[in-house]
């Protein structure tokens, strides 16, 4: 299996305490690195903490709460499925849904007036209707009565967005690698379809950092690589799974890609000496990986 592997080292944090004389050049001093984390994290980061406007709210990531914790044990290896459903709602009027499993997108609108939410399906070619019952900031209960449901259903959000809408990792824009086409593609078209593919794998990692996502799972996402702390491998070819394979017309199109991914994995590539954080080294070879891809032939 070729693989590009990192050695991360452990960091000890040691803190000592201040004595009574200290104590508020102390505080003084913590307040001003609390202040300048926060002035670094809100140059990316929408809050919606205070918003009064639903719309404003509802353009995040959510995940039913029975699924959340769904993904806790589940790695690259884990080959039974699980439900996921989720929804991404973009500033821009679009959404994916479900982007761990039953992937879909669309349009959406909402009624403020009825407090109904309408999505449009262009996979399924339906619409969901669904009347919101409430909706905190990170907190969304929905009732599904497009099919005349009384249950409600429980979604929790982070409650945060990133400011660039075309950043954030589940849009339709930087989605478009696993809409399957609908006729064969040139080689050339094969090969974009793989880099796409890369830079949504960017797009996540540089997400998870900048929202300081707690736990962080690949599983259900597209792809032809493992991702691992430590180390990208790329998988064996029967470990490949249908969920990448039907992003390409066909397999003998996706074997295109795999043979691309091959080669790249066959490049030389450097990370940052002394980072310790696994998610920043294996963001920098990607990043590396992305620009040497049309290098490849």
């Amino acid at each position: 299996m070729k693989r590009i592997i990192f050695t991360v080292g452990m960091i000890a944090i040691i803190v000592a305490a201040c004595n009574d004389s200290n104590s508020k050049q102390a505080e003084n001093s913590i307040d001003k690195t609390v202040q300048k984390q926060e002035q670094h994290i809100s140059k990316d980061i929408v809050y919606l903490d205070t918003s009064k406007s639903i719309q404003n709210i509802l353009c995040q990531d959510w995940v039913l709460e029975d699924d959340a914790g769904a993904l806790d044990g589940m790695d690259e290896n884990s080959a039974f499925e699980i439900p996921y459903r989720s929804f991404s709602f973009s500033t821009k009027g679009s959404f994916i849904k479900n982007w761990r499993s039953t992937f879909d997108y669309g349009t959406w609108i909402y009624d403020d007036a009825a407090k109904i939410l309408t999505l449009t399906n262009l996979i399924d070619r339906n619409k969901d209707v669904y009347k919101i019952a409430r909706l905190a900031f990170d907190e969304l209960v929905l009732v599904n009565t497009g099919v005349n449901s009384k249950t409600n259903l429980k979604f929790i959000g982070a409650g945060l967005r990133l400011k660039n809408a075309n950043d954030e990792p589940f849009c339709i824009e930087n989605n478009q690698w696993r809409i399957k086409p609908l006729q064969k593609e040139t080689e050339p078209e094969v090969h974009q379809r793989l880099k796409k593919n890369l830079n949504f794998f960017l797009l996540f990692y540089k997400s998870v950092l900048a929202k300081d996502e707690k736990s962080v799972s690949f599983w259900g996402l597209p792809s032809c690589f493992k991702w691992y702390g430590g180390g990208i491998f790329l998988k064996k070819e029967k470990e490949l799974k249908e969920d990448w394979i039907n992003c390409f017309y066909n397999k003998e199109q996706a074997m295109q890609a795999y043979h691309i991914a091959e080669k790249l994995m066959d490049v030389k590539y450097t990370w940052p000496k002394g980072e310790q954080n696994w998610l920043k080294l294996n963001l920098s070879v990607l990043e590396q990986m992305y620009n040497k891809i049309d290098e490849i032939h």
